[in-house]
């Protein structure tokens, strides 16, 4: 059997599995769809239960992932094809083109200063804008994943564009004094063989948007609880450093409305719980609100709150403390104020007092649910792994084999197989690590 293991997903179950599996003596291939590494919790400046920030343990690992030899990052790629060779896969690997040589670039940002696109910045859930050329993570450690990449779709040298739009624009080409920017890249393909195949692809969050009850994508001050993520983020990579301001007026708001469980618990969409990941989320916003700002009034509307683990009742016992209101009962709509443009209303019924309310706030984060990735789906038919009701991977026995999946040498890790907690994908990542091991040394 062959010692190389194929890891998919370079988010913290991924980079434990890979770090693990890098220190066994087993080479590693991991594989990552986006330019940077780190997965969601890379957007997270400050993590529950403890506020603790998160590159106090997100840069440390990326570091271990960067230094070890036995680890082969494919960041920008994707697994398009698995075969069984001889009790062993052979995995194709696309690698789309960054045209940028990753060697020559500095990532000093001055092609992305220089290029005339504007287009949503996707890191940033929409907020902001980024150039068609951009560094993704400037943080991380170059040349890792913080080297610069061309989105070709919407360069003016690119694809996406009509024949009639096309342009030789060669803004960047100009800006970089390195000559890193390398149009003359292309797709291309490789075949790798490996002994097993751990997938840890992670998750995604609900789509408030085809609902109109709460009024996301109707009324500009609804946003998700991962865009108030972003906007708390005052490392620099966030839209406003860290400022939280009304995106219909770029004010600061003095009244927030946070609702639980959007998108689960619900019958009409995904009937699950995502395990108090959600409830968590919006309960650490919350207090990072009132800490930063203490005169803010903060409502939390929950159905049940779930504080299951360690450190997660003191959280909400802190919130408590200084001063976020909760109010139990699941909001009926969000409807603007008559008269006030911008101002919103959460019509609720208060279950503890019996009553229905209508509280007026300047701003409504939706706790979105946790649902699986878009390819989820994919990588169930090509590995042949059942998925449940849910649509997450499932594993071969939850409780015994937690790590497992039905399909022989493939393993399953962190937000893949279900909604978890950072502390918990990377525990199964761990474990996914500690089976593909033993598969691939032909030791089971």
């Amino acid at each position: 059997m062959r010692k190389v293991v194929v890891v998919v997903g370079a988010g913290v179950a991924g980079m434990q599995a890979a770090v693990d599996l890098g220190e066994m003596g087993f080479h590693v291939y991991l594989v990552e769809k986006e330019p940077w590494v780190g997965g969601r919790v890379a957007r997270f400046e400050k993590v529950f239960p403890k506020n603790e920030s998160s590159a106090s343990f997100l840069r440390p690992r990326v570091e271990e992932v960067a230094c070890n030899e036995k680890i082969e990052l494919m960041s920008y790629s994707e697994v398009v094809a698995v075969r069984r060779v001889a009790g062993e896969f052979e995995v194709t690997v696309e690698q789309k083109p960054r045209y940028v040589d990753a060697e020559k670039c500095t990532s000093c940002g001055q092609c992305a200063e220089k290029c005339p696109v504007e287009v949503p910045c996707e890191f940033n859930e929409g907020l902001g804008t980024r150039g068609a050329v951009y560094v993704p993570l400037p943080q991380q450690e170059a040349p890792l994943c913080a080297c610069a990449v061309v989105d070709f779709e919407n360069c003016l040298r690119g694809k996406g564009k009509g024949e009639g739009e096309r342009k030789e624009c060669d803004a960047c080409v100009k800006a970089c004094e390195r000559d890193a920017i390398d149009f003359s890249q292309e797709k291309r393909q490789s075949k790798v063989k490996a002994g097993a195949i751990i997938l840890a692809t992670g998750a995604a969050t609900y789509d408030p948007e085809p609902r109109n009850d709460y009024g996301y994508g109707i009324y500009e001050n609804v946003v998700t609880a991962m865009e108030l993520e972003r906007l708390l983020d005052s490392s620099g990579s966030g839209p406003t450093s860290g400022k939280v301001v009304r995106p219909s007026d770029c004010k600061e708001p003095s009244r927030v409305g946070f609702i639980n469980c959007v998108g689960s618990r619900d019958l009409r969409t995904n009937a699950y719980c995502s395990g108090g990941v959600c409830c968590m989320f919006n309960l650490k916003n919350a207090v990072l609100l009132k800490e930063r700002r203490p005169e803010i009034s903060c409502y939390i509307f929950y159905t049940d709150l779930r504080a299951s683990f360690r450190g997660y009742e003191e959280l909400y016992n802190r919130a408590r403390e200084i001063g976020v209101r909760f109010v139990r009962g699941r909001p009926a709509e969000v409807v603007e104020k008559e008269g006030r443009k911008g101002a919103l209303v959460v019509r609720v019924e208060d279950t503890l007092k019996g009553k229905v309310r209508n509280v007026e706030v300047d701003l409504v984060v939706l706790g979105t649910g946790i649902v699986p990735q878009k390819d989820a789906e994919k990588m169930s038919k090509m590995l042949k792994i059942p998925r449940g009701a849910d649509g997450f991977l499932t594993e071969a026995n939850p409780k015994l084999n937690p790590a497992e999946t039905v399909a022989e040498g493939v393993f399953v890790a962190g937000g893949a197989a279900g909604p978890k907690d950072i502390q918990f994908a990377v525990a199964q990542g761990s474990a996914a690590a500690a089976k593909a091991a033993a598969r691939a040394a032909g030791l089971k």
